[in-house]
């Protein structure tokens, strides 16, 4: 039982990357042309993406000889206590406040969670690039819904001549009744695209509702990282590129940044 939750893991990246290009495909095939703007919106959800995965995986835990070091030739912080704690998994001694994960196998300091779909740990240093992966998903799914959706209703609606109520044809957009219908009465339900609608639905509430919760969590101050918590600004959360980092992810890229000296924040 405890290899599936990990087999779940080491596969849900890999079928989110392959729906997000059926979609963009399917996009693309209905609307005959990719636009500047659902262009720029996956993009910036792939980058985010990676970016917050590269940070992931990139990421150092400080362990004790290095705080010896900086605490020997660092004069400022002389009168700086860190705590430790022993990770019998990495079997090593790292600076609290520390975290494992089992599906990265490795240990982090200020973690949030680990994100499946992304295949990586989201930490306070990558937390606003998931939080822009979070929007910029959802303004993708916008995107592809107005242009589904018009096209699914159009396919439906011709199939279903006869059904006048407006409540039956909303019913055909739901997967599970256009499943039923096609097991049972082996009706043209199109199966795939309500499925994909659906998804996309889905996705839009989840990634909106989720991105946003995050947000206000880390501006007030309820954001927890490993047991702690406190409150951030939109530089510490996104970065000191400012609103260039939101229109582009140089902190994902470039490297991330170390605020404060602090070391959770370590450059990777």
């Amino acid at each position: 039982m405890k290899a599936l939750p990990k087999s779940v893991a080491k596969f849900c990246p890999l079928i989110a990357l392959l729906y997000s290009f059926a979609v963009i495909v399917l996009t693309a095939f209905i609307n005959e042309k990719v636009t500047p703007v659902f262009l720029f919106f996956s993009i910036q959800a792939y980058l985010n993406w990676y970016s917050a995965y590269n940070i992931s995986r990139c990421a150092a835990v400080m362990e004790i000889k290095a705080a010896a070091m900086k605490l020997m030739y660092n004069k400022v912080a002389t009168n700086v206590e860190y705590k430790y704690w022993y990770c019998e998994k990495c079997l090593k001694y790292t600076c609290k406040p520390t975290q494992h994960c089992i599906f990265c196998r490795k240990c982090f300091h200020f973690r949030d969670h680990h994100c499946f779909f992304l295949g990586a740990c989201i930490l306070r240093q990558n937390i606003g690039n998931f939080i822009l992966f979070c929007f910029y998903t959802s303004l993708t799914c916008m995107y592809s819904l107005c242009t589904l959706g018009p096209y699914l209703y159009e396919n439906i609606n011709s199939a279903v001549r006869t059904d006048t109520d407006s409540f039956n044809i909303f019913l055909n957009f739901c997967f599970p009744v256009a499943l039923v219908k096609l097991l049972h009465s082996r009706e043209k339900t199109f199966i795939l695209l309500v499925t994909m609608f659906d998804v996309l639905v889905s996705l839009l509430c989840i990634c909106m509702v989720y991105g946003t919760w995050k947000l206000h969590s880390c501006i007030a101050g309820k954001q927890r990282y490993a047991n702690v918590s406190g409150k951030q600004s939109l530089r510490d959360i996104f970065g000191s590129y400012g609103i260039l980092n939101i229109i582009f992810p140089y902190n994902g890229l470039a490297g991330t940044r170390d605020l404060n000296g602090k070391y959770e924040l370590k450059e990777v």
